[in-house]
């Protein structure tokens, strides 16, 4: 039938889907069962069958992800570590490896990303959206090279807390590496701004 011919009762469908079709569903979601569209969403892994309640021990309360390549398994194996069951930990692979992070125990619960040759600003702003990480009180974004030997996760963001701080870095020792003046170690503070 040609797209310029018009049925009787053209007006009337267009009625029924105007009824239907809400702006903050996108066109077509009308069409599907109640529970897929939800008005928010989080990154908490959940199981594909068996009992709901069994989906979530607990809640991690802070979200932490690395734009990795395996160059770097080492490192990204360390710094992990550093962080304990209250983080999420998601990785961005640019590189497209993500079967070789499986000898990792703790890879088995992150959530693995990964679209080739891409960096963390690109993943952060396709994948970290508001409506997404809004349920985390912290969220930390770091390259995959940051030395993390003297780094406690859990005393990072106890100082978080203590001075308010919205956007923040870990100091980096200044003597190993060419560092930013903002961005180095002051010995003699525990923040500075």
């Amino acid at each position: 039938m040609s797209g310029n011919s018009h049925e009787d009762n053209s007006d009337s469908k267009y009625d029924e889907i105007s009824k239907i079709y809400v702006s903050t569903k996108p066109k077509g979601a009308e069409r599907l069962p109640p529970g897929i569209v939800v008005p928010e969403t989080d990154l908490y892994l959940r199981r594909s069958w068996g009992e709901p309640s069994e989906d979530l021990t607990s809640q991690p309360r802070y979200l932490v992800t690395f734009t990795v390549g395996i160059p770097q398994k080492a490192n990204i194996d360390a710094a992990v570590k550093k962080f304990s069951d209250n983080f999420t930990i998601m990785l961005f692979h640019y590189d497209g490896h993500t079967t070789e992070w499986d000898e990792f125990e703790w890879s088995r619960r992150a959530i693995h990303v990964s679209v080739g040759k891409q960096t963390k600003w690109w993943y952060a702003k396709r994948f970290l959206h508001p409506d997404v990480v809004s349920r985390y009180e912290y969220i930390f974004i770091w390259d995959e090279d940051l030395g993390v030997e003297h780094f406690n996760a859990e005393a990072y963001i106890e100082l978080v807390r203590k001075h308010g701080l919205e956007i923040s870095q870990p100091g980096l020792e200044s003597d190993k590496e060419p560092a930013w003046r903002m961005t180095k170690r002051h010995s003699d503070q525990e923040v500075h701004k």
